[in-house]
């Protein structure tokens, strides 16, 4: 082969490998803040959440990509309701057999837990938000599409170190949530379904399996939030 091909070749390869290279730096950058956030007292936790999200917001805005092809489609929930319905005949199925196991119990042990549902949808919509419109996509760029969706899956579990129920069932649940939003491109469902699906596991599951969703430092820190059973009819 004559030498200058061979010059031209390694330079483009050295080029590839720089830019994967700044990809991957620009990927761990904001999933170190937000695990930061995890651990750090909760005034720098909230400054590193808040500056994860910017600059995830910035770099997709950077990108310029339009809305609907970051799934911000509310006409796709109307396409996808038969998924949205199954999410809730598998929820509802869930807290039936939570109740009658005996381990349904109030949401966190709150006696008005509106706001608490609310913010946790709310929260999960901002997750697959950084999750699929950013983790996935800069994957994307890094390995094959089974690759990229593997690996979301192992952020999304990191994410809920060091509860380690919730981080292995955090694993599987990550995949599911990315092979939904890679097929149908939709923010929004794939939102609902993790918000759905969380608040039921929230309410049915016993505290020694999932410790009440908490993680990083909460975990450690905080005690059980179960106070209170719902009776069962036997």
């Amino acid at each position: 082969m004559d030498g200058g091909l061979q010059n031209a070749l390694r330079g483009a390869a050295q080029v590839a490998s720089g830019d994967r290279v700044g990809i991957a730096m620009r990927l761990l950058f904001p999933v170190m803040l937000l695990e930061a956030a995890l651990w750090l007292p909760k005034p720098f936790a909230i400054l590193c959440g808040i500056s994860a999200l910017w600059y995830i917001i910035r770099s997709l805005w950077l990108a310029a990509d339009k809305a609907s092809a970051l799934g911000f489609d509310l006409r796709g929930l109307l396409r996808e309701s038969w998924l949205l319905g199954a999410t809730f005949m598998l929820a509802l199925t869930i807290l039936a057999i939570a109740y009658r196991s005996g381990s349904l119990h109030r949401l966190w042990g709150l006696e008005h837990p509106w706001y608490a549902i609310a913010g946790y949808a709310a929260w999960a919509f901002v997750q697959e938000f950084m999750l699929q419109c950013f983790c996935l996509r800069m994957l994307s760029a890094l390995v094959s599409r089974v690759g990229s969706m593997l690996l979301t899956g192992l952020v999304f579990a990191v994410a809920h170190l060091p509860n380690p129920g919730l981080t292995l069932l955090s694993f599987f649940a990550g995949v599911g949530f990315t092979a939904i939003y890679a097929r149908r491109r939709n923010l929004y469902v794939v939102a609902l379904v993790h918000a759905i699906l969380g608040l039921t596991l929230a309410v049915s599951a016993p505290d020694a399996w999932f410790h009440g969703l908490r993680v990083g430092r909460d975990f450690l820190d905080a005690p059980t939030t179960i106070t209170a059973e719902i009776p069962t009819t036997r």
